[in-house]
């Protein structure tokens, strides 16, 4: 445990400055998916502060029913967890610190449904933003997993996906963890929160979304495929968005004229819970399996997701489709447009050059700062054809120097 608590700590806390120069301010929210370290990061950077838990019956109702005499028998410093629960306590917690001094992160709010805390925060805080700051958080990234397990193939990482309790406790099993995840959270509690009147249905449709992962997205067959109504299946669908479950990544879209593709892509946010969802348990079952690519897909789009939510600015990940071109990720950067593909292979094919090339020459090689295919290849290479640019084979660990620290503006 000691070496992962310190792998969590060393790239969390970069984002928290916790004893920093610059103080923190006295409303601190720390939000993610359900199972991806929160509780755990709060414990060890604030580990004199009182914690309480909302997921007590009794506490939420004290909470939900009289909020003033709740936080007076809360006083800063303390963590406050499962906040989703009653995110309303969030607005009560702003205007406390607003009436009253308070310590540096005196008052530390943690809970899932990433979606739902930051609309909360955001209200409470719209006009007094220096008084309080949000952290989301992810399961594990590609280099914390490779600090806690060295050892481990790629494909073992995919079926273990990023959250932190599997590499905590070297024993333990990934299907056993992750089908307590989908009986405890996403069958049971979500299901509740929806008044779903048929968990089985919902079940079934938490399966077939893995099965997308990586498609555009369509709602109306995913509907039909269950047998629910469309609007079913889009609350359902939002609330997976909302809890952190899954993610979407929307088109490219030009200047002028109509989008290419007006459906999203749907990615599941962890590639563990999704090959689970799939029924493969074990990292031989992975690499034989028709999802191994789409997973390995959904693994580098995780990647890029947390790296672009940590530049500065903050960019958004697109993706390029027309007729008979794709490109699976588009990367504002401040060189221009990184433009990448995705391959399960050690060894793209010169076809997927050619592609890329097209589809520089189409968005202008000007706004193009580089290509590049995401594959397992052990050691970088370029692509070339003849007189045209190289096209670079990257793995997860090149990633972040490939697409660099800063992002620039969103491509036209």
């Amino acid at each position: 445990m000691q070496s992962l608590k310190n792998v969590v700590f060393i790239e969390r806390n970069c984002c928290l400055n916790v004893g920093g120069p610059t103080p923190l301010p006295p409303l601190l929210a720390i939000t993610g998916p359900r199972a991806c370290g929160k509780t755990f990061l709060a414990q060890i950077l604030f580990p004199s502060h009182r914690h309480i838990a909302l997921a007590l019956p009794s506490e939420a109702t004290r909470a939900r029913l009289d909020p003033a005499a709740f936080l007076a028998s809360q006083p800063a410093p303390v963590v406050i967890d499962d906040v989703h629960l009653e995110p309303r306590l969030i607005h009560h917690l702003a205007n406390e610190v607003a009436r009253r001094p308070c310590p540096p992160a005196g008052y530390v709010v943690v809970g899932s449904r990433p979606a739902t805390i930051e609309a909360a925060f955001a209200a409470a805080l719209h006009d007094r933003s220096e008084q309080g700051r949000l952290i989301r958080i992810e399961g594990l990234s590609h280099a914390e997993t490779t600090a806690a397990r060295p050892e481990l193939t790629i494909a073992d990482r995919l079926l273990r996906g990023g959250f932190p309790a599997i590499y905590a406790d070297r024993s333990s099993e990934p299907w056993e963890f992750m089908r307590s995840l989908v009986a405890d959270h996403l069958a049971r509690e979500l299901p509740r929160q929806l008044r779903v009147d048929s968990p089985n249905d919902f079940e079934r449709f938490l399966r077939s979304v893995a099965l997308r992962t990586g498609q555009v997205l369509n709602k109306a067959a995913l509907a039909r495929e269950i047998g629910i109504a469309g609007s079913t299946a889009a609350i359902w669908l939002d609330t997976l968005i909302d809890a952190g479950v899954v993610t979407l990544l929307w088109p490219w879209k030009p200047s002028q004229g109509r989008p290419l593709v007006r459906s999203p892509k749907v990615y599941f946010a962890d590639t563990g819970l999704c090959c689970h969802l799939l029924g493969i348990r074990t990292a031989a079952e992975l690499t034989d399996s028709p999802h191994a690519a789409a997973l390995w897909e959904t693994a580098v789009h995780s990647e890029l997701r947390r790296l672009l939510a940590a530049a500065s600015p903050a960019a958004e990940l697109i993706f390029w489709r027309d007729r008979t071109k794709e490109a699976d990720f588009l990367v504002p950067t401040s060189r221009g447009l990184v433009i990448i593909d995705v391959a399960w292979t050690e060894f793209p094919p010169v076809v997927t050059t050619k592609r890329l090339l097209r589809i520089r020459s189409l968005i202008g090689e000007e706004a193009v700062a580089s290509l590049a295919v995401a594959c397992r290849t052990p050691t970088g290479q370029g692509l070339r054809e003849p007189a045209g640019p190289s096209v670079e084979t990257v793995g997860l660990d090149d990633l972040p120097g490939l697409i660099g620290n800063t992002t620039g503006p969103q491509p036209p």
